[in-house]
């Protein structure tokens, strides 16, 4: 009965101290009381009785933990306790919290407890062991009680505390409680402590009453209302007097310590906090007060269930371990330490080098040490990757032990092992850099598909660096060679462990496949630890994930988000209306598009510099292009991409489909979807003969397999069966001309006499553009260029394009003197990554590329006709439409819904700026619309008409890519 009523003491002292860390750290409505009112003076009050609890609670701790006689093994086993315990926690609750507490700093929190902070009042309890146990055992306890109260009581006589203690900095105020209670006596008479206690504990009621009244300005109001005022800490101590005196049973300290870890954890104040904020609660004094008790009884009821596991054999073990460790005197701890670090060492070597390549991975992302990677001046690149990201750099380097750890257990060879993750890492960063170079993106597992032509990335490399490359390898297989005869280290796997390695590193690998699933254990775990997927900037990713973390988030995609409103019923409702208006519209048109010849000519990267905001050339260097422009059908092409992103125009333009209603997880659909999906509708399914032609190599985007897959014939590119003719090459060139490409069309248009659709990818303009390929680079020079550009760049980009412009001129003779109806669409599909301009300020004119619509003059004496309506500023997905209206031609009904979604909605384009909240955890696309004047409207301002419009176009659009395919019979 005796053990019984003390623990219910415990329990309620305890109970008492997480009252005063919970419920104030919940803000009630309560707390907002400031001004000189009884109802302030309550709040004080109220308060003040609260903050007694912890106070009380760490003298006790201090009194019955202070006579153990290996202070220091405790302080250890305190400290071990917190940091496991608040890990768990709050990986329980970033597994099952989606990013409602404030990560990653309450994980730092309880990685680091001592360090951030995270636990004052746990570290005060372990400061105050450490600082015991270092004390002298002869030293004068009076002398030391009475020095500890005197810092105590200084600060009450000073309006601002003179040690500067605070909400967040008490740990050495309750170090100091601790050592108090260190030298606690019981009390003699229980009444008199009692007394005391009352009296103390009503002093300092009645001044936190009071204080609203007599503060000046109302700054001091609460200058008593604090655990650390004197007469607070009278209280408490006369109260653990009497608690000395009159329970009789030790308490479980793994208990109570673990209660004090569960209450004042960063994560489960964070969750509380946000269900105080909702209703019911919505922040109600009452309501605050009903959660806070819960609670603490659910802190209670876990720390029951932790005591349990802390009581198991294998616990226990430890425990006598760390005792043993700290009854040892310091040269023999130094030397145990030695040992357990040689007898790690191999261990401790792969650790630091997973780390330090996750560490110089994520460095050499950037492109200056000096960056401020979109988190604000304060920031370098250092301070930001160390104190901001430091929790994905673990990731990282968790990864890559893992991984060399598993091609230890398989190769049984440690250095062999090492040096494997080593070198394919560091060809990991190469690439990524080269990419980022020329693309302003890292690699994505959609490029995986070009190792099938590895060959044809070392044109796209400097010499240079695959000899460093080769150096460096024949150089690291030396050394490896060296340290296996002369340093051999034995792998050796106790137990089970093997297995374990063999199955971690996969099993880690393959959480990625669940990362972006939203709401999900692990896309709450990513999120915990800061990842930020940003599928919209991939090279923002890379920068504040790293390659790795960012690669791995692009494993696993999500096509697109289902629109509302879709089911079989409203998706058969918008053929049959879109049918309607197909036979509206060929009311008027008297071709058929199966009869005609459309080419779709995708220019390699064809833009005017001289509309870059801060560009201005020589003089024009493509007069025929602008010229075309102005007297057929054309205008500017909006892209969902610079410097790079050809493969998606391309894709915009088969299909007509807006990569912008995409998920942003589906950055590439040429080589994320296509090859997934049975059938995909394209205009190709207009025509009974269509092949593609790209003077390059044909698997780059996956290509070989994508155009059969919309229904090509022929694909013709270097390697192919069908040869590419005609092979002509500019100056130092390594890329085929334009003069090819067209010549190839022509055989075409030739060999098939017949209506058809061709395809051609051009790559005459591809980068670099450092390279001084071209002779007569001062023929267009810049004379001006934005501030960062390279002046040699847009010179040798500008003498490029007037070489296209030449090309097309004669192209358009040729095809002019052939007597069947042909119409090509000439559009560049990005801009070239060379301009250093703001993105956020000039998103707009980045992605601006030159198209015109041109029908032969054949075609034109056939119903083909120019038109200006609605042709200033278009998109890819326009074109479909567009080129049906030009040759006249009669439309099914996707096509009718094509054409209306090009005249009634601006054109529409990805993320054209990098705007938005770049350290969000959550992956944002969104679809940016441009006028006929290129300015931006936001898809808010769309009339209701439109907007009906664009939900029938994502409804089908996502019918057919990650739908039931309700329409796909329709469109066959």
């Amino acid at each position: 009965m005796q053990r019984v009523k003390s623990n219910v003491i415990w329990i309620f002292l305890v109970a008492w101290a997480g009252v005063a860390q919970v419920y104030w750290n919940l803000a009630p409505h309560l707390a907002g009381y400031n001004t000189a009112s009884l109802h302030t003076s309550a709040y004080l009050m109220i308060k003040g009785l609260t903050l007694v609890g912890p106070d009380l609670l760490v003298i006790l701790l201090g009194y019955y933990l202070g006579c153990h006689r290996q202070k220091a093994g405790v302080a250890i086993k305190v400290w071990l306790n917190t940091l496991i315990l608040g890990v768990l926690l709050s990986l329980a609750i970033a597994l099952t919290d989606n990013g409602v507490t404030n990560y990653p700093t309450t994980v730092y929190d309880s990685l680091l407890p001592v360090l951030r902070n995270g636990y004052p009042l746990l570290t005060g309890v372990i400061g105050g062991l450490l600082i015991m146990s270092a004390l002298s055992a002869q030293m004068d306890k009076r002398r030391l009680t009475v020095l500890l109260w005197g810092l105590i009581a200084i600060p009450f006589v000073s309006p601002a505390n003179i040690w500067g203690w605070n909400d967040n900095f008490l740990a050495l105020f309750y170090a100091i409680l601790f050592l108090l209670g260190g030298n606690l006596r019981p009390a003699r008479r229980i009444g008199t402590s009692l007394v005391r206690a009352l009296v103390s504990l009503g002093t300092s009621l009645l001044l936190q009453g009071l204080m609203p009244f007599l503060s000046f300005d109302g700054t001091t109001i609460g200058r008593f209302t604090t655990v650390t005022n004197v007469l607070t800490v009278l209280a408490a101590y006369f109260i653990a007097q009497v608690a000395a005196k009159t329970l009789h049973c030790r308490p479980v300290m793994s208990y109570l310590l673990s209660v004090l870890v569960i209450v004042t954890n960063s994560s489960v104040l964070a969750v509380l906090a946000a269900i105080a904020k909702e209703k019911p609660v919505q922040q109600s004094t009452v309501r605050t007060a009903a959660l806070t008790i819960i609670a603490i009884t659910i802190a209670l009821l876990v720390a029951a269930g932790w005591q349990r596991l802390l009581a198991t054999r294998w616990v226990q073990r430890i425990g006598r371990r760390v005792d043993s460790f700290a009854d040892q005197d310091l040269p023999t701890q130094q030397a145990t330490l030695i040992k357990l670090v040689k007898r790690q060492g191999p261990d401790l070597l792969v650790a630091a080098a997973a780390y330090l390549i996750a560490l110089v991975s994520q460095l050499l992302m950037s492109s200056s040490w000096h960056i401020q990677p979109n988190v604000g001046p304060e920031y370098n690149l250092f301070s930001y990757t160390f104190t901001q990201r430091g929790l994905l750099v673990l990731l990282t380097a968790l990864i890559l032990f893992t991984i060399i750890r598993f091609v230890q257990a398989l190769s049984k060879r440690y250095w062999t092992s090492l040096a494997i993750v080593i070198l394919l890492s560091c060809l990991f960063v190469i690439a990524n850099r080269e990419k980022i170079a020329a693309r302003n993106e890292p690699i994505l597992p959609s490029d995986l598909a070009m190792l099938k032509v590895a060959g044809s990335l070392f044109g796209m490399v400097a010499p240079a660096l695959w000899v460093g490359a080769a150096v460096g390898i024949v150089v690291l297989a030396g050394i490896v060679y060296w340290l296996e005869k002369n340093h051999p280290v034995a792998v050796a796997f106790h137990g089970h462990w093997r297995l374990y390695y063999l199955l971690l590193a996969p099993f880690l690998l393959a959480g990625c496949l669940f990362w972006n699933h939203s709401g999900t254990p692990l896309s709450n775990f990513m999120t915990s630890l800061g990842d930020q997927p940003m599928f919209y900037n991939q090279l923002s990713g890379a920068r504040i994930n790293g390659p790795l973390i960012q690669f791995m988030n692009n494993v696993d995609v999500k096509v697109m988000e289902r629109p509302a409103g879709y089911s079989q019923a409203r998706m058969e409702r918008i053929v049959k209306d879109y049918q309607q208006q197909a036979v509206a519209i060929n009311r008027h048109r008297h071709n058929d598009l199966a009869q005609q010849t459309v080419i779709f000519n995708l220019s390699e990267s064809f833009s005017d510099p001289n509309r870059v905001p801060g560009v201005k050339l020589k003089g024009n260097p493509i007069p025929i292009i602008k010229a075309m422009q102005k007297n057929n059908t054309g205008g500017i092409m909006i892209s969902s991409g610079y410097g790079g992103g050809t493969a998606n125009m391309e894709y915009m333009t088969l299909t007509g489909y807006s990569i912008s209603n995409f998920s942003p997880t589906m950055p590439v659909p040429y080589t994320q979807l296509v090859g997934k999906l049975k059938n995909n509708p394209s205009i190709v399914g207009s025509f009974k003969h269509a092949v593609a032609i790209h003077p390059y190599i044909g698997t780059f985007y996956n290509r070989t397999t994508v155009y059969p897959k919309f229904g090509f014939a022929k694909f013709f590119y270097l390697g192919s069966k069908d040869k590419i003719k005609h092979q002509y090459r500019i100056d130092q060139s390594p890329y085929l001309s334009d003069q090819t490409a067209y010549q190839n069309v022509l055989d075409q248009l030739a060999a098939y006499p017949h209506g058809q659709f061709i395809n051609l990818v051009t790559m005459q303009n591809h980068f670099p553009y450092s390279e001084n390929y071209y002779h007569h680079l001062k023929r267009y020079r810049a004379v001006k260029v934005s501030a960062g550009t390279s002046a040699n760049q847009v010179d040798e980009f500008s003498t490029e394009i007037h070489y296209t412009d030449g090309a097309v001129k004669q192209f358009i003779k040729q095809i002019d003197g052939i007597n069947r109806p042909i119409t090509v669409v000439f559009y560049g599909d990005h801009l070239p990554g060379i301009y250093q301009n703001d993105m956020t300020k000039d998103g707009v004119q980045l992605h601006e590329t030159e198209y015109f619509i041109y029908s032969n003059k054949y075609a034109r004496a056939h119903g083909a006709k120019n038109f200006t309506a609605s042709t200033a500023v278009v998109s890819p997905n326009d074109f479909i439409a567009m080129v049906a209206k030009q040759t006249n031609s009669k439309v099914n009904w996707y096509q009718a819904l094509l054409t209306k979604v090009f005249e009634k909605l601006p054109a529409m384009a990805k993320n054209i700026q990098d705007k938005g909240d770049v350290n969000s955890a959550k992956a944002v696309t969104h679809t940016d619309f441009i006028n006929e004047h290129g300015q931006m409207v936001r898809e808010g301002s769309l009339s209701r008409q439109q907007k009906r419009l664009l939900q029938d176009y994502r409804l089908v659009q996502y019918d057919i890519t990650a739908g039931k395919k309700y329409t796909l019979k329709y469109l066959k």
